[in-house]
């Protein structure tokens, strides 16, 4: 006995791919393809063995380098902010000092005795040898 119904969605994978790379939603999808939501995540299920997230996910990662390639790009070039952004996402870098006196508390005071002598050694050469006296508080 033949089977009966529609036929089957199908979709062209590298347009599927393509457009998941703009990390659309699940509905902008189904739109997309004129189609429901729910033949969209049966067809990336049947075919690919994955929801419709992680399909996602892994498609939006060649957006997500071609980024990242394209700001360090700009920052190579000389866009001054463009540069400063890559050095805080990128390379973890911080404008407010106060996050590395945070990560300092928790040491042992023998270290942090260590830390405030190295210091003080390094601002007495700044200061070519003169002896920096604190300011009042």
């Amino acid at each position: 006995m033949a089977l009966t119904g529609r036929k089957r969605k199908e979709f062209d994978e590298v347009q599927l791919r393509a457009f998941l790379r703009l990390k659309p939603t699940l509905e902008d999808c189904g739109a997309f393809f004129a189609c429901h939501s729910d033949t969209v995540v049966n067809f990336i299920k049947r075919e690919f063995n994955m929801g419709f997230s992680e399909f996602r996910e892994q498609n939006a990662v060649h957006t997500r380098f071609n980024l990242i390639r394209k700001a360090i790009s700009k920052a190579e070039h000389g866009d001054n902010v463009m540069l400063i952004f890559c050095l805080k996402n990128l390379c973890n870098w911080r404008n407010d000092p106060k996050d590395e006196i945070v990560e300092t508390i928790n040491l042992p005071l023998s270290e942090l005795i260590t830390l405030a002598k190295a210091k003080i050694l390094e601002l007495d050469e700044q200061n070519n040898g003169v002896l920096v006296k604190p300011g009042k508080e």
